[in-house]
């Protein structure tokens, strides 16, 4: 898949100042923000990215900061003494990105509701300089595999931060097992519960090996089933940047 697709796919939608990314536990909110990044980055936007995961430090932006920084992202993880705790403490810079120079700050929030209590503290700014809530929902997860499952996440966190939840992402899959129709079903049930929920779906992701297959799935539903809209959410190849210990990474090491 060509780098270049990723600039064009964050063209696909404006974006504030910041963006910050949430989604229950293993929702893949940390890769799509990763991704995000470079898409936004490679239209020349000079891009923060914040680590503000304080529930689980083991898949989290943190790992990688070196390799990130040397990509040119000004990177905000948790001070040093509590970087590998999953204590409720997050960089206090992230205020002053919150309002400085760069043209976006993407912040990684949470692995679950608890955790998007960590932008209380920075809450009238996002507020003042315009923000997006990005809800990322696997619908083949247990605390969003249904429509009143994805409301409830949504809500819970809109309540805990302040801010409100403006659109949907579907990163639905079944890890290794997953194919195209899996891709497809699960975007069905993130549309239903953003039609429910008056919100938009930003984007629906595929593995890139997975990615014409489901470009063509969804072309074909679009036209046997004539909805004019439902799928013509825009299909993001997504790169896995986060290794399992199992897989060799050098970030366990």
């Amino acid at each position: 898949m060509e780098d270049g697709i990723l600039g064009n796919l964050a063209l696909c939608h404006e974006w504030p100042k910041t963006i910050a990314v949430t989604g229950a536990l293993g929702s893949g909110k940390t890769e799509f923000v990763l991704n995000l990044a470079r898409g936004l980055k490679k239209n020349g936007k000079n891009v923060t990215i914040a680590d503000a995961d304080i529930i689980n430090p083991y898949f989290c932006i943190r790992q990688i900061t070196e390799p990130l920084e040397q990509e040119g992202f000004s990177i905000l993880n948790p001070p040093e003494t509590a970087k590998w705790s999953d204590m409720s403490v997050i960089n206090p810079g992230i205020g002053n990105a919150v309002v400085g120079n760069a043209d976006h700050l993407i912040l990684d929030v949470g692995g679950d509701a608890g955790g998007v209590m960590a932008l209380t503290q920075f809450e009238p700014d996002i507020q003042s300089v315009g923000y997006r809530l990005l809800l990322i929902v696997n619908a083949y997860r247990p605390k969003t595999a249904t429509l009143q499952g994805i409301a409830q996440m949504a809500a819970r966190m809109e309540a805990l931060c302040g801010l409100t939840v403006d659109s949907l992402v579907s990163n639905s899959h079944l890890m290794e097992d997953t194919t195209a129709e899996d891709v497809v079903r699960g975007l069905d049930t993130v549309l239903e519960a953003g039609e429910n929920m008056h919100l938009p779906v930003l984007y629906a992701t595929v593995i890139p090996e997975l990615y014409e297959e489901t470009k063509s799935l969804m072309e074909k539903s679009l036209m046997e089933r004539s909805l004019v809209k439902k799928y013509q959410v825009p299909l993001w190849p997504l790169t896995r940047f986060m290794k399992r210990p199992w897989e060799g990474s050098e970030m366990w090491s």
